[in-house]
């Protein structure tokens, strides 16, 4: 990378951080952004870049410079776009920030991707690392959760091999990811999301899976067991039950695969206990009580665990290694208080193949949520309000009405992203329930979801709900859109929501 000249699009907190990041290897940066001074979202990160002698263009008007070697592109870039399609045919490198930030990471990294969940499995992992005493950094496409979040090249920049970077990656930061190698990778699950930026479902798909891309035999895949669209890397589906590689794929390095749900290998959860590896905890001690939470879980504990295995490998020496040589100090401890000249075979015969940190089920008991996931914001009269703000397509709003009891009241609308609501219709069909549709997209929404009262503001909507709502009853906004017609990012809106749900509730 030294000497090198990079491109950077996007003056923003990460586009500055990448620009320090390439400052720092040796590399000539120059950052390029089509706003100009005036209407810069954050005109203070202008003045720091130019006092560091990062030099950038403003107004830009989207013709790439001679002489580039790099480009580090903004995920707001569509890669189907002319500009990139233009760099690649000059045989310049193009590169997303998630795949710079590895480059120059001294950190080892977990990364976590999918449709719905990952925000929460993201920070439930951040914890649980918490927990077990690792400096563990919270990064990626991750903001507006209520923990401390940091740009990821920020991150990487100022990492050090004992601490541990926890990222939330998205769909658009995985398309132009080459060498990007996680110690411990996931996919929550994959649903139909993005159509507006994906030529098929089939793409949106596959562009997810690239987050196991580089990961070899060092390395820890987590996914859930048996489904029928996330693929476990390196494997058939046959083979996703743990048992042989795919053929094709003999002599080929994959990491170890973890599987979690229902029928998961290494983690799942029943009526009782959510069970990690070979440790449990009774599902009436954690906090949180959505199905979908729990599934979260037992995913963030395999991440977690595969991560301080891996990182103990890269460095024996290190705070991970004396975790998990600790934990099976004391596993071994326990079988030897528990060893008898009659049962030393059965207890050799039932060792488990790996041991989980207790701390890990700390950090899962000690989950309470976070911001616009599930938000509880107030009651008033019986009516619970609830903020779901990120939930951003159809089966996110799915699952989050079908994890409430009793008449629901719900608020969806935005700008659409192509994606169909049709599967909403049943939900709603039984005249228990009620939508109520705003934004861009209330039109298209009543032809898919059924003829519900429509509104132009949220506003308006969440009036309504509360006037019909009754005791015993809960208004949610669960939009299952895109926040753009309207609002600057789902945070913006899970504000806004708030704010006038407040003054109902004060009222």
């Amino acid at each position: 990378m030294k000497n090198s000249r990079i491109a950077v699009f996007g003056l923003g907190r990460s586009g500055l951080a990448i620009a320090r990041g390439a400052l720092a290897q040796g590399a000539h940066p120059h950052v390029f952004d089509q706003a100009n001074a005036d209407s810069l979202l954050k005109p203070e990160i202008l003045e720091e870049a130019r006092t560091e002698g990062i030099t950038v263009t403003l107004g830009w008007d989207g013709k790439l410079p001679e002489g580039l070697d790099l480009l580090v592109v903004n995920p707001a870039v569509d890669m189907r776009s002319a500009i990139l399609r233009e760099a690649v045919e000059a045989g310049i490198e193009v590169i997303s920030e998630v795949e710079f930030a590895f480059r120059i990471s001294k950190a080892p990294i977990i990364a976590i991707t999918g449709t719905n969940g990952k925000s929460t499995t993201t920070v439930m992992t951040y914890i649980c690392l918490k927990a077990c005493g690792i400096d563990a950094v919270l990064c990626g496409n991750i903001f507006g959760s209520g923990y401390p979040e940091v740009p990821m090249t920020e991150a990487a920049l100022r990492s050090t091999p004992d601490q541990i970077l926890v990222a939330e990656i998205s769909s658009f930061q995985l398309e132009w990811v080459r060498e990007f190698k996680p110690v411990s990778a996931g996919i929550t699950n994959i649903w139909p999301d993005h159509l507006d930026r994906y030529d098929s479902f089939e793409q949106y798909a596959a562009t997810k899976q690239r987050i196991f891309n580089a990961q070899d035999e060092n390395d820890f895949a987590v996914v859930k067991a048996h489904d029928p669209v996330v693929k476990a890397p390196g494997q058939s589906a046959a083979v996703r039950r743990g048992r042989r590689p795919a053929p094709e794929l003999i002599g080929v390095k994959t990491p170890t695969v973890l599987t979690f749900g229902a029928t998961g290998e290494h983690a799942r959860v029943d009526e009782r206990f959510l069970t990690v590896l070979d440790k449990q905890v009774k599902i009436e001690e954690l906090t949180y009580s959505e199905p979908h939470n729990y599934t979260n879980a037992c995913m963030a504990g395999l991440l977690a665990f595969g991560a301080l295995k891996a990182s103990s490998r890269i460095h024996p020496e290190g705070v991970a290694a004396k975790v998990v040589a600790e934990a099976e100090k004391e596993a071994e401890a326990s079988r030897a208080a528990r060893r008898t000249a009659y049962n030393e075979r059965q207890l050799e015969a039932n060792k488990p193949q790996w041991i989980l940190p207790a701390a890990i089920l700390e950090g899962l008991r000690s989950f309470t949520g976070i911001a616009h996931r599930m938000e509880f914001v107030g009651e008033r009269d019986g009516i619970r309000v609830i903020n779901n703000s990120m939930c951003t397509n159809p089966d996110a709003v799915l699952k989050s009405a079908m994890a409430l009891r009793g008449p629901n009241h719900i608020l969806i609308g935005g700008r659409n992203k192509d994606l169909d609501f049709r599967p909403l219709r049943n939900y709603f069909a039984n005249g228990m329930h009620h939508a109520y549709l705003y934004g861009e997209a209330r039109q298209s929404l009543t032809e898919q979801i059924g003829h519900f009262p429509t509104f132009e503001r949220m506003e308006d909507a969440f009036a309504a709900a509360v006037d019909a709502a009754r005791s015993g009853e809960v208004v949610m906004l669960a939009p299952g859109c895109a926040s753009s017609d309207q609002f600057r990012d789902f945070r913006h809106r899970g504000d806004v929501f708030k704010q006038i749900a407040k003054e109902w509730l004060e009222q």
